[in-house]
């Protein structure tokens, strides 16, 4: 909380306060009609009632006792004030409130660094139902606001350093996502992290192929992911003439191969319509992954399953295959240019 400190030395001035005046009224005080002193408990109890500006006995004659009457409940005051007003700080300080909300988090993820990448794995880890909690170094960053919109709390501070982690609840989380432009930075984030947690998931971007390799197997680190590795399937494929969605290598070295995604919408004058899925994957060498109708996600749907107009179905196939089903029903991305008449199908018969 802000101005902790000082408020902590009020609080300090305020208890010596009350145990000097509970003294004072058990020692000092003398009942003006009735000549009684009061016991310790009696003098407790005139303490608090005077603390609500309240009072059980009536004003004394000693000046030394009447400063307590007056001085206890401008002290209460004062601090219920100071209180107030530093509560009222901390919930309009943003960062205070997030690393507050940070620290109520369990099983999360932290994201290091904030860019395109990180936006988008911050919404799908979300979409997963999981929560995430942002640390970036710039106060100034685009895309902080965005974030906070999520409800996303964001922690400005170097994810390098322990205490930062640490306020992003590191010690709770399931995984952290060093995912700066940096890899040097990120590999120091990854293994600061492990360093604190041992056993956390660590998922560390880099740019550098060799060094990410070196890094799974010299460090521990439980996924490193090249973006240049990812990224170059991706160019080939959106460079060849057949229109995928997705591509990624499978294998090493001479034995590696492509797979590709590509969803494709079964309009009314496609041939595919009353195909099983059974059939089309044999017909054209493919595995149907997914199926979408009316609003239902069907998981690898069952070969009996039969096409009808307006299905979406996710293909993984040769590059071929792509292009034979393509000329059947269009791809997903290209309905706009069906619609136009710049997608041309094989008619039936």
């Amino acid at each position: 909380m802000p101005g902790s400190g000082g408020f902590g030395v009020l609080l300090v001035i305020f208890g010596i306060i009350l145990v000097g005046a509970i003294l004072d009224l058990s020692l000092n005080y003398i009942h003006p009609e009735t000549g009684k002193r009061l016991d310790l408990v009696a003098a407790i109890y005139a303490v608090f009632t005077l603390l609500v500006l309240e009072t059980a006995f009536p004003l004394p004659e000693s000046w030394i006792t009447r400063v307590v009457y007056f001085a206890v409940p401008i002290s209460g005051i004062l601090v219920l004030g100071q209180g107030l007003v530093r509560l009222g700080s901390t919930l309009l300080n943003r960062d205070v409130w997030n690393r507050a909300m940070a620290s109520t988090y369990k099983d999360h993820t932290i994201i290091c660094g904030l860019g395109k990448v990180s936006q988008r794995v911050i919404q799908w880890i979300m979409d997963l139902g999981d929560e995430v909690v942002v640390i970036e170094s710039s106060p100034h960053n685009i895309f902080i606001d965005e974030i906070r919109r999520m409800r996303v709390p964001i922690i400005i501070g170097d994810a390098r350093r322990p205490e930062v982690l640490l306020e992003a609840g590191i010690q709770q989380a399931q995984a952290i996502v060093p995912c700066t432009n940096d890899d040097l930075i990120n590999l120091s984030v990854a293994l600061e992290a492990r360093r604190l947690v041992p056993d956390i998931k660590v998922v560390l971007r880099m740019f550098d192929t060799q060094m990410a390799d070196n890094i799974r197997t010299g460090f521990g680190i439980h996924t490193a992911f090249s973006i240049p590795e990812l990224s170059a399937p991706a160019f080939a494929a959106a460079a060849s003439k057949a229109p995928l969605d997705y591509a990624f290598s499978f294998g090493e070295g001479d034995e590696r191969s492509l797979l590709t995604i590509t969803k494709f919408t079964l309009v009314e004058e496609s041939i595919l319509i009353g195909y099983s899925i059974g059939q089309l994957e044999d017909a054209f060498n493919v595995a149907v992954i997914a199926l979408r109708r009316d609003g239902k996600f069907m998981l690898h749907p069952r070969d009996d399953e039969v096409l009808t107009v307006g299905d979406r179905f996710v293909v993984s196939a040769p590059i071929q295959a792509i292009i034979d089903i393509s000329g059947l029903t269009p791809p997903t991305n290209e309905m706009d240019r069906y619609k136009r008449g710049q997608w041309q199908l094989k008619k039936k018969g």
